[in-house]
């Protein structure tokens, strides 16, 4: 199997760099990925796979059926693009000004689809069934995980295992990361607006002024991570917008802030959250504002399934060389691959694609970010290996 997976990966390797061109041409922001699910619902349809269309609006799912009946396993792959202005010049750049995939998801999408060209070939060595899992919306909160789910993309047949992974631009093209436990960090939106008095920029004694009191929220907020919150802990607590004011000589009456907050416990989010409405009362209240907080609970922390992912890292060592498989760091980013592993175990892992001979590649989310595309012949065999070496070792 091990020898078979290798080969047909190598020899659609150019199918799948085919698609993630096209792919990548036309980018396609959450919930509006109409061509790109066209474009896997027809390959999908090709290799002779079972496919439903309109899961979560635009996810697609393939289904494969081996020899005999078994475990199932699902390989997931999201398929949105991101608000960016790519700055690439690649001759296949994205035509749709303002959208890029700039987070690797072409890549993603190609590659399952690489490991349904290659499975299905091996549909007699499978004793089980394989579902491609193609999901909308992962860059935009609540994401199309939970939409999938619930909408019965982990039922008909009942999935066991899934396996996903996610492009890592600073590890060498060819290797492939694991991590057991948490792995990613839960991710929750922070709106505050800060209430005062506005009136004359000259006469500031008549007014409670906002942006000084929004200006000391913001610096307070930084306490509940440095000294609210265990160090041992991992929490990140960011204010990325500030708005208010519309002239110079004018004290406004209010002003907005955008944050995000991430940590690796959900215990730690709650204490945070508390910790957040606490800070911002006191110190707008103290300086004679009010306030209005409102926190939308976003993803929830990755934790990868500890027996999943020791099976993977092995069954990974056993495809490419233990020289070619990492230990994935922690990221403080977050990914709705989570709301999967709440309901089966699984494992997400990353796939270098950094080119060995460039230095100091674009990272994720950035409108240079470029990968090595050899490094899908690595991503869509290890996908294909895990799911039908998971299933053999399950099924009676």
């Amino acid at each position: 199997m091990k020898e078979k997976i290798l080969a047909l990966s190598e020899q659609y390797y150019n199918e799948v760099v085919t698609v993630r061109r096209a792919i990548h041409s036309f980018p396609e922001l959450a919930f509006e990925e109409k061509k790109t699910s066209a474009l896997v619902a027809k390959t999908l349809a090709a290799l002779g796979l079972k496919v439903e269309t309109g899961i979560a609006k635009t996810g697609v799912i393939g289904i494969l059926e081996g020899a005999s009946s078994g475990p199932c396993v699902a390989i997931r792959a999201d398929m949105d693009a991101l608000p960016i202005l790519e700055r690439t010049d690649l001759p296949y750049a994205s035509q749709n000004a303002g959208v890029m995939h700039a987070c690797g998801h072409d890549a993603h999408t190609a590659m399952a689809l690489g490991a349904a060209m290659t499975l299905s070939q091996l549909k007699k060595d499978i004793r089980g069934t394989i579902k491609f899992l193609f999901q909308p919306s992962e860059e935009k909160a609540p994401g199309g995980a939970p939409e999938m789910i619930l909408e019965g993309a982990l039922k008909n047949p009942n999935v066991d295992a899934i396996f996903g992974q996610h492009v890592l631009s600073n590890a060498e093209s060819g290797s492939v990361g694991f991590r057991p436990g948490a792995m990613m960090a839960s991710a929750d939106e922070l709106y505050i607006t800060i209430i005062g008095k506005g009136g004359h920029g000259a006469k500031p004694h008549l007014t409670i002024d906002p942006i000084v009191v929004a200006s000391h929220v913001v610096i307070a907020l930084q306490t509940v991570v440095s000294r609210r919150i265990d160090p041992l802990e991992k929490c990140v607590l960011t204010i990325g917008k500030f708005t208010g004011g519309t002239a110079t000589n004018v004290i406004p009456h209010e002003v907005s802030l955008a944050g995000t907050l991430r940590t690796m416990n959900e215990d730690v989010r709650k204490q945070a959250h508390k910790l957040i409405d606490e800070t911002i009362r006191g110190v707008a209240r103290g300086l004679g504002a009010d306030y209005e907080l409102t926190v939308v609970s976003g993803y929830p922390t990755l934790v990868n399934d500890e027996s999943v992912t020791a099976f993977a890292l092995n069954a990974a060592a056993d495809l490419l060389g233990k020289k070619n498989v990492f230990e994935a760091e922690l990221f403080m980013g977050a990914e709705d691959f989570a709301y999967f592993l709440q309901k089966i175990p699984g494992t997400f892992f990353r796939l270098g694609v950094c080119d060995p001979k460039k230095k100091n590649p674009a990272d994720i989310h950035d409108a240079h970010f470029t990968l090595d595309e050899r490094a899908m012949v690595t991503g869509t065999a290890t996908l294909a290996y895990l799911a039908a070496e998971y299933i053999n070792k399950h099924s009676q």
